[in-house]
């Protein structure tokens, strides 16, 4: 195991009682889920109904906990399953206190959980940073968000399309990630990778609370784990940095006493860690063709600004007060649209295209009952037009495209001198 630099001491009981708290609460956090993604059942309805009881009789929370964990990380259930693993950990951390009440330390057992929480940040950090480097957490501001208005945006939509306007940034972040997650993989540089971790996702969690970001809570497990792994090193970096006093060096010695045992770790330990690395990295690479930027782009792709808009005959003048006639048609993924109207209103709506027949099936994501059968014809890659009917009404309109590279945000570019600040 690990060797101390310092002379081998009883643990205080405070000690001792934190750290079976926090290897107990950090394994109920790693284990669960890496079954989880062996078994997808995991953690099955059993748990569930065990957080909607402990919601409804323990905390009496007003409603009934039926959304499961999804995109939001700070769900209902997600804060009703940390206060159980909190009591949980407080309860055995209690009777293993009771058991083994006359041990003196934990040096060994803290190693190899301290290597669980080390490798479990290793495989986060990677899968957060390659997703940053590709640009797929963060993609550029999309076609609809480049046409709404600022005041429109919710706080997590202006953080992402703020990190999403740059790739430079994103790799920057991403690559910190991935560096920080790496060095956690070695004794020699752990303390290196755990500070860049602390500090990384420090700001990740400035970002969640400031701009409403629904990963609160796993992002601080995240820097709660970063902590955990800086513990034993905590005293040498304060009497370092902070009081100006020499430190010991820290000395390694092989983890068991068996040569072969130890060739075998390390081989394990090469084919773990470049294994995980090449597959994150090519999971990356294939989601980024999915969902990314390289994903294939849907038919009639595009921004288009209504010029004429024809409802049974009569053309209708782009008032303000018409909530009805449209003004803009985005098309941003397969089998979606939106509609902004001239009102500035926004409607979603099922977008399906049949290129061969050149028609369109539009069914508002609100209101099906009301559809529009249309067919379409583009005269020039400019123009876009749309005629048939919904219910009984006709429509004709005729649209143009709206080019990407018109807005400031998109073509502004970087810039070596500014002789005066362009803040617009």
């Amino acid at each position: 195991m690990e060797a101390t630099p310092y002379p081998k001491i009883r643990w205080t009981g405070l000690q001792k009682f934190t750290f079976r708290f926090s290897a107990i609460y950090f394994a109920l956090l790693i284990i669960p889920g890496i079954i989880g993604m062996a078994v997808s059942t995991f953690p099955g309805d059993y748990w569930f109904k065990l957080i909607q009881w402990t919601g409804k009789h323990v905390l009496q929370i007003p409603y009934e906990i039926t959304v499961r964990p999804n995109g939001s990380g700070d769900t209902t259930y997600n804060y009703v399953e940390v206060f159980l693993n909190v009591v949980f950990s407080i309860f055995f951390a209690l009777i293993w206190s009771i058991v083994d009440r006359h041990r003196s330390e934990y040096q060994k057992l803290y190693y190899w959980s301290r290597v669980m929480v080390r490798y479990y940040l290793f495989y986060t950090m990677l899968q957060y940073g390659f997703f940053k480097v590709i640009q797929l957490q963060f993609p550029f501001p999309s076609q609809g968000e480049l046409l709404q208005a600022l005041g429109d945006s919710s706080p997590m939509g202006l953080a992402w399309n703020f990190m999403g306007y740059s790739k430079g940034y994103n790799f920057f972040a991403g690559f910190l990630e991935v560096l920080g997650g790496f060095l956690l993989c070695f004794r020699r540089t752990a303390t290196l990778g755990a500070l860049i971790v602390f500090g990384v996702m420090s700001n990740v969690v400035a970002m969640n609370f400031c701009f409403d970001i629904p990963v609160k809570l796993y992002s601080m497990h995240l820097v709660a784990m970063a902590l955990y792994v800086l513990w034993p090193d905590v005293i040498r970096l304060i009497d370092f940095l902070i009081l100006n006093e020499p430190v010991y060096a820290r000395r390694f010695i092989a983890v068991f006493s068996s040569a072969g045992l130890n060739l075998a770790r390390t081989i394990f330990k090469i084919v773990f860690i470049g294994g995980l690395l090449v597959y994150s990295f090519i999971q990356s690479k294939q989601y980024q063709k999915q969902f990314g930027e390289k994903a294939p782009k849907p038919a009639l792709y595009g921004m288009y600004e209504v010029e004429t808009f024809v409802h049974n005959g009569d053309t209708l003048p782009p008032l303000r007060t018409d909530t009805s006639r449209w003004h803009k048609l985005i098309i941003s993924y397969k089998d979606r649209a939106m509609v902004r109207m001239v009102s500035d209103s926004v409607r979603g709506f099922e977008f399906k295209v049949d290129e061969k027949q050149q028609s369109v099936r539009m069914t508002p994501l609100r209101d099906t009952l009301q559809k529009f059968k249309l067919t379409y014809e583009q005269p020039s890659k400019e123009q876009l037009i749309l005629r048939g009917q919904s219910k009984r009404d006709t429509l004709l309109i005729k649209m143009r495209t709206i080019d990407r590279n018109s807005f400031l945000l998109v073509n502004r570019g970087f810039h070596w001198i500014n002789e005066f600040p362009f803040n617009r």
